[in-house]
């Protein structure tokens, strides 16, 4: 046998250990998820058990995370993560390194998944972005959640760009836009090599690298109008361009070379 075949045949070897061990945590944990659902005054407990579920998962899974920036977070008050998407790893990853319990903002078809999308629509919040209705709907949740004092994580992208990785789509101005309009943070995170580990390309072949996550300083949005949501798009964009490009230099160089 070919050593590029063991090879093969261990990466899919990882990718079915590693979603049993995701699957095997959200069911021991599943029914604290639905308590949480149903008894608002415990909501927040879910960044406990949220936690455990990641306790659980990546460490079993063989991922290793490694966290740079988390003292740039600001305390005591709900911000929005502004975050790049390339690969189905970002969600668990993000819920495993930022504090407390902030409310992803996902795409309609999360919802739709049985018995997690129950979880995931009750607890965060979906949009649905070929509708009016459905966006505007989204950013009412959205805006509950933030004068609750919960923060939001959105991907501005939309989607994942499989084509363009490692590279960042343009950004959509909901996330900035609401920031200005409740006046909270904007804290950009790039999400470094996800988009190598597990790869949106159908294949479900993982690689073997670091779950990197740079959690970028604050930009405060106080006294801001929508006269600078432009800018405030761009400046985000290029931050989280330039950085993953640079984090991903020597791991491209590495790949160009094994071809």
């Amino acid at each position: 046998m070919k050593p590029s075949s063991i090879l093969k045949g261990l990466r899919r070897l990882h990718i079915v250990w590693a979603t049993l061990w995701w699957l095997v945590g959200f069911v021991v944990l599943f029914p604290f998820f639905c308590l949480c659902i149903w008894f608002k005054r415990i909501e927040n407990w879910m960044a406990f058990f949220n936690q455990l579920w990641c306790l659980l998962f990546f460490p079993m899974a063989f991922l290793r995370v490694r966290t740079f920036g988390k003292r740039n977070i600001p305390k005591n008050q709900p911000v929005i993560y502004v975050c790049n998407h390339g690969s189905f790893l970002d969600i668990p990853l993000l819920t495993y390194v930022l504090p407390g319990f902030p409310a992803f903002m996902g795409k309609a078809s999360l919802g739709k998944i049985p018995v997690f999308g129950y979880m995931f629509r009750n607890l965060h919040v979906v949009v649905d972005r070929g509708s009016s209705a459905g966006r505007s709907l989204a950013l009412k949740k959205s805006r509950k959640k933030l004068a609750k004092g919960r923060s939001l994580i959105i991907f501005p992208e939309g989607s994942i760009h499989q084509k363009i990785q490692p590279g960042v789509a343009d950004f959509k101005d909901g996330a900035f836009k609401l920031a200005i309009q409740r006046q909270v943070p904007v804290v950009p995170v790039t999400i470094c090599f996800n988009w190598y580990i597990l790869p949106d390309d159908g294949k479900w072949l993982p690689n073997f690298y670091f779950c990197e996550t740079i959690i970028h300083e604050p930009i405060s949005t106080l006294g801001m109008t929508d006269a600078n949501l432009m800018e405030l798009n761009s400046s985000v964009h290029a931050l989280i361009s330039k950085t993953l490009a640079e984090k991903n230099q020597g791991l491209l160089t590495k790949l160009k070379n094994e071809d």
